[in-house]
């Protein structure tokens, strides 16, 4: 199955995208094509909501 979503936040500049580290620590690009991507829009949300309040991340379908 082909990857259909992406863990964003809104910035001033635009949007940001998890980008997947093995530190375990959240990492943010502006870049969509190197952004973790998941195959469902659930499994981002279970990432978003995993993410400390104050990063306020949601899940949305990517577009690559």
């Amino acid at each position: 199955m082909a990857s259909v979503a992406v863990v964003a936040r809104t910035r001033l500049e635009g949007l940001e995208y998890l980008v997947e580290t093995t530190k375990g620590a959240a990492e943010w690009a502006v870049n969509e094509q190197v952004a973790a991507k998941f195959e469902t829009l659930r499994e981002a949300t279970r990432a978003a909501m995993r993410l400390p309040a104050g990063l306020r991340a949601f899940a949305m379908p990517a577009v690559s």
